[in-house]
């Protein structure tokens, strides 16, 4: 669904408001915007790296695949201010998921992350139950209507919540007695399979950012993190005001090809639109 006139303009305005930092602008609602343009939402992505008076960010229902939880995942990581951002009905899969739950390994500042209806599969909880354990400013993160197993998401909101692990169930002599623990949920395709825009293709990353890409789900074990607790980018600096000519899109080519590409495998997709 193509944006509006009027939205287009909303978006330009909001975009500009968040850029100049301005103090007023401390709520950004864009619930509805189909981010068609990879290019428009990493505009928004960057605004907000250095943004330090946006505390909540709604952004349901914007089409938003894993590329655009990559550029939102990079503002997390240097935006000291926003607490709470809502994503619920958007489309970023395991590997969006996965995104997040990296810059969560950093964020010291985010309190709420709403990711209802995002066909996030086990994987994907997995990755976010790993950063849970490890960030402990978080309160929630609410995950309904996703195809992961509900035993992921009731230890992530026990974390969440602070609330101790529970005592362990006494062991049985009785063979009989004895139940194997399975999933309470099995995923009926391999996590992102049939997500669109979960491939975060060269083309994506030559278009925007130049540093974004992502293997296909299928060629990784359900079991693998694909976040990694090295990974140590600061892109801020890259945005910082310089009299330099070359774009800050080549800066951040350079700074990111090096030291982010490295770590997963590259896979062409034919996907174009975020």
């Amino acid at each position: 669904m193509a944006i509006s006139k009027y939205q287009q303009r909303h978006l330009q305005k909001t975009i500009k408001k968040i850029k100049r930092n301005d103090s007023s602008t401390t709520e950004v609602v864009l619930n509805g915007f189909d981010f068609q343009s990879e290019t428009t939402f990493a505009n928004l992505a960057i605004s907000l790296m250095n943004n330090t008076h946006v505390k909540i960010l709604y952004l349901h229902g914007c089409n938003i695949t894993a590329k655009g939880a990559y550029l939102l995942a990079f503002a997390l990581r240097s935006n000291k201010t926003i607490e709470h951002v809502w994503l619920n009905d958007n489309k970023i899969g395991s590997t969006g998921a996965d995104a997040l739950a990296s810059a969560l390994l950093v964020n010291r500042t985010l309190l709420s992350l709403g990711l209802r209806q995002n066909s996030i599969g086990n994987r994907g909880g997995k990755s976010l139950l790993r950063a849970v354990n490890k960030n402990k400013t978080i309160v929630g993160i609410f995950l309904e209507g996703n195809h992961m197993s509900s035993k992921i998401v009731s230890e992530i909101n026990r974390i969440t919540a602070g609330e101790p692990e529970p005592e362990p169930e006494p062991e049985s002599d009785d063979d009989d007695d004895y139940v194997l623990e399975v999933y309470e949920h099995q995923d009926h395709y391999n996590d992102d399979e049939t997500v669109t825009g979960s491939v975060v293709s060269k083309s994506f990353v030559s278009r925007t950012l130049g540093a974004i890409k992502e293997a296909d789900d299928e060629d990784e074990d359900d079991d693998e993190s694909v976040i990694s607790e090295e990974l140590d980018l600061d892109f801020s600096t890259v945005f910082q005001p310089e009299k330099e000519t070359k774009s800050k899109l080549a800066k951040l080519k350079e700074l990111v090809t090096g030291r982010f590409m490295k770590k997963r495998k590259i896979r062409p997709s034919p996907l174009k639109e975020l």
